[in-house]
């Protein structure tokens, strides 16, 4: 592999069960997806990392650059904070120097020390990785998969049973002993026409014959399948539209303790029909309790909110990440049920009317401190700039006891809220 900045080789760095490749001029490093969950279990993270592949890239002025890999144009993708380089093609991840501990350090329960990206590997991945816990899908009776099922053409069928018809008039008019078959032609005609089925787009109907799935039906048109076949939603076909679940706010405790309104919006589609119909009772409110369920798990592992410098994540300052991580919870709850949850997205975030208050005021004395700090850094740069200047160019001679006066009355002035006022003296 050819580093895509230096365009040289790149090194192996081979600790424990942890293989990366890393380029010895720009320490920058080339990393699977696969094995950065590896690094992620080792370190024990707080939170299950999100694959780069499923988050959507961003367009920067920078030119791209080639997989290391497979020699493909990477997308630039934002991964907790960190601006980094995927490759969809390979599923890796691409990290500049320094900017793997930044990275983990948004994960990790003890956020290590920013160093660069092969010290960081070598200190902290020196153990045998923890093994995860696997997820099992919920036990259920049914292991229903959807199959498709063979229809004639509507209208070709109608057609011949409408010549059909025309043959039998004909036949009682010529001969009137045909008569005694005119019963037996009306049965066979009623159950041809219960195999006659008309689906809109994105409908489908799930058939059962004598109680067996036999397969679903798909296609917009006009179909017509064995009539013994009956569909387990005969009058209203399933929905393969994609549909939106909205459940409210909720109050959730965050992993501070404080109560918080937060709203999702979930966009889910059925993928599987025989899934959905025969592996839970109604895929509609499986979702639903699902979604409740993974929001209420997500939003307890963040706090509302958190410094910037922190590095800390949080539920306003990482919505995207947030927000994936959030799909992905929904995804693995839903999957027994055939559906599939095309995006997840948090529509709502407040704290609850009962502390909304009190968090208010000190969000205001945060920023008041912060204010106040950043004026009194201002301050003593610009009194102690102010004494060297006079000292440089011999404007004056201060004494200690003149510069502490001067020091304090520039202090006064500067971090003072009022502007000062010039105070003229009288000659006596």
């Amino acid at each position: 592999m050819i580093c895509p900045k230096c365009n040289i080789a790149l090194e192996t760095l081979r600790i424990k069960s942890v293989t990366v490749y890393y380029c010895k001029t720009c320490k920058a490093m080339w990393i699977s997806f696969p094995m950065l969950k590896k690094i992620g279990a080792i370190l024990d993270l707080k939170s299950e990392l999100v694959n780069p592949v499923e988050m959507e890239p961003i367009n920067v002025k920078e030119a791209p650059r080639n997989c290391p890999e497979c020699g493909k144009s990477m997308d630039k993708v934002y991964f907790n904070g960190t601006l980094v380089d995927k490759c969809s093609e390979c599923n890796g991840v691409w990290f500049d120097n320094g900017e793997l501990s930044k990275y983990f350090g948004f994960f990790m329960k003890n956020p290590a020390r920013l160093t660069d990206n092969v010290t960081f590997i070598k200190e902290n991945c020196s153990v045998e990785p923890k093994k995860e816990p696997e997820f099992h899908e919920p036990e259920i009776q049914s292991k229903e998969f959807e199959k498709p099922i063979g229809s004639v053409n509507g209208f070709f069928v109608a057609a011949i049973l409408l010549i059909v018809v025309l043959i039998s008039i004909f036949g009682l008019l010529v001969i009137p002993m045909f008569a005694a078959l005119v019963p037996i032609l009306v049965i066979i005609c009623v159950f041809v026409c219960a195999g006659f089925k008309i689906l809109k787009p994105q409908e489908a109907f799930v058939l059962t014959l004598f109680g067996k799935y036999v397969g679903t039906l798909r296609g917009a048109g006009f179909h017509w399948i064995n009539p013994l076949a009956v569909s387990v939603t005969p009058f209203v076909p399933v929905s393969l539209k994609a549909m939106t679940l909205e459940n409210g706010k909720q109050k959730i405790n965050d992993q501070m303790g404080n109560p918080i309104e937060v709203g999702i919006i979930v966009i889910w589609e059925v993928q599987d029909t025989a899934k959905a119909i025969f592996n839970v009772e109604d895929y509609k409110s499986f979702i639903s309790v699902q979604s409740d369920s993974a929001l209420r798990n997500i939003v307890r592992m963040y706090p509302y909110d958190a410094p910037e410098a922190s590095g800390v994540q949080s539920l306003r300052g990482d919505s995207a990440e947030i927000s994936a991580k959030l799909k992905a919870e929904i995804q693995r709850n839903v999957k027994v049920a055939g559906i599939r949850v095309v995006d997840a997205k948090i529509t709502h975030l407040a704290y609850a009317p009962e502390i909304a208050v009190a968090m208010l005021q000190r969000q205001q004395a945060t920023a008041v401190i912060d204010a106040k700090k950043a004026i009194v850094d201002g301050a003593v740069s610009m009194v102690e700039m102010a004494l060297n200047r006079l000292n440089e160019n011999n404007v004056v001679q201060l004494d200690d006891v003149e510069k502490a006066k001067m020091v304090n009355n520039l202090l006064v002035i500067l971090c003072s809220n009022k502007e000062a006022q010039p105070v003229i003296g009288n000659r006596h």
